[in-house]
């Protein structure tokens, strides 16, 4: 269940969204009329805004696609996320789909998405949604901030970086999100579906534990030491006290 924000937390951004809608996946008009009625500043712009180092004002960035999938989607989702980890501070990216194809969502999910909506979405779904990734990307530590530790990593839950052997690692909500839960664990086991919990919340109806490996991929592949996060067989995952 989303909850409301902390009185003492602090936006960086009003909440908000920019609409990119893949060729084929409908028009935005009736999307940034009713998402507007949401209180929310809503801008668009056209899959180009991931080819250049063009800036936003909006906190999340909502990419689109239709029913049928696009060929270059899985590229599309690639660059994307390409796009988002060279701005500072990093726009949320969620999708959102007609399809019925799980794949689509977990291939988005796999390349870096933060969330994701199948549709036809209700508006207020979809806003509610938006302001989850904004409040998981922009509100530094919700009350929570500062650094984590557990053998040789750092976790900085404000930054959204970890450090590990003098070497910092920039991460995407939902990657950070997944790291701290293990941190937390203390060495303690997690299952897919406590991390699955962790990292999407009450969007994991829409997500397999498929997802969580696919986290704990991207993880392995920064870290410098990739065997700091462990598979436990038949339960799930753990930090090394290493």
């Amino acid at each position: 269940m989303l909850q409301a924000p902390e009185p003492q937390a602090t936006v960086s951004k009003a909440a908000g969204a920019t609409i990119v809608m893949v060729e084929g996946a409908g028009s935005t008009a009736w999307l940034v009329q009713e998402l507007r009625r949401e209180v929310l500043e809503i801008a668009v712009a056209s899959v180009e805004l991931f080819e250049g180092p063009v800036e936003i004002d909006r906190p999340v960035v909502v990419l689109g696609i239709g029913a049928t999938e696009p060929p270059s989607s899985p590229d599309l989702f690639e660059r994307a996320v390409a796009w988002a980890e060279g701005r500072d501070p990093r726009p949320g990216l969620l999708l959102l789909t007609t399809s019925e194809d799980r794949e689509v969502v977990e291939r988005a999910l796999a390349a870096g998405f933060d969330d994701a909506v199948v549709g036809p979405p209700s508006t207020r779904e979809l806003a509610a949604r938006i302001r989850a990734v904004h409040r998981r990307v922009h509100w530094p530590g919700r009350g929570r901030g500062g650094r984590l530790r557990h053998g040789a990593v750092t976790l900085d839950t404000d930054g959204h970086e970890l450090w590990i052997d003098g070497v910092s690692i920039s991460l995407t909500s939902t990657e950070m999100s997944v790291i701290r839960t293990l941190m937390r664990a203390h060495g303690r086991a997690m299952t897919r579906s406590e991390l699955l919990d962790a990292a999407w919340g009450a969007a994991n109806f829409e997500i397999s534990e498929r997802a969580v490996d696919n986290v704990i991929l991207r993880l392995r592949r920064k870290l410098p030491r990739p065997d700091v996060i462990q598979t436990v067989r038949g339960v799930g995952f753990r930090m090394s006290g290493d």
